[in-house]
């Protein structure tokens, strides 16, 4: 179960969380929602991590699996 450590709008503390198995950038961007209790743009699930960045002003996002280098993204 891979540790995810993910940074949004510059925030000192980083939103943990496990995942069965590895997420795409998408599914990480909807766990920001779900904790921010934000609604995903038009599109939902099919909607690319960039646009529901951009549509919810989240940038930058930055994240860590299982304590891996950072990874942002852009």
């Amino acid at each position: 179960m891979p540790l995810y450590q993910v940074w949004y709008r510059d925030s000192e503390a980083p939103l943990a969380f496990t995942a069965v198995s590895r997420c795409s950038e998408e599914e990480i961007v909807q766990h920001i929602l779900a904790h921010e209790h934000l609604a995903a743009p038009a599109g939902g699930e099919h909607a690319s991590a960039q646009a529901m960045i951009a549509a919810n002003k989240l940038a930058p996002v930055r994240y860590t699996e299982d304590e891996s280098e950072i990874n942002r993204i852009d």
